[in-house]
């Protein structure tokens, strides 16, 4: 058995309002069985080179743009309310909020 984890993009309902971020998923033979409750962000976790760790954990993350968004309230299904294009708009945005804290 092999189990890992990755981040995924997943769509959660709140307040009638659909929200994409980040989470981590756990895999046992490639099928995802857990999440976490909360979206994740990038942390300097390394004290000797936190900028290298957030470069790694934001690649990872944008490699989770390539997958299918998976459903937080029907995990692990696929979240299908919207089109691929609408889907990639709403991860754009994302990244140039990103960018934007990264600025100030």
């Amino acid at each position: 058995m092999s189990s890992y984890w990755n981040y995924r993009i997943l769509a959660r309902k709140i307040n009638d309002e659909v929200q994409y971020n980040f989470y981590e998923v756990h895999y046992e033979n490639d099928v995802p069985l857990a999440c976490t409750q909360n979206p994740v962000a990038p942390l300097g976790f390394d004290k000797e080179y936190p900028i290298e760790s957030i470069k790694w954990q934001l690649d990872a993350m944008k490699l989770a743009t390539e997958k299918p968004i998976l459903d937080y309230d029907n995990f692990p299904n696929e979240y299908k309310k919207y089109s691929r294009k609408q889907k990639l708009e709403a991860i754009e945005e994302y990244f140039k909020k990103l960018t934007h804290i990264k600025e100030k």
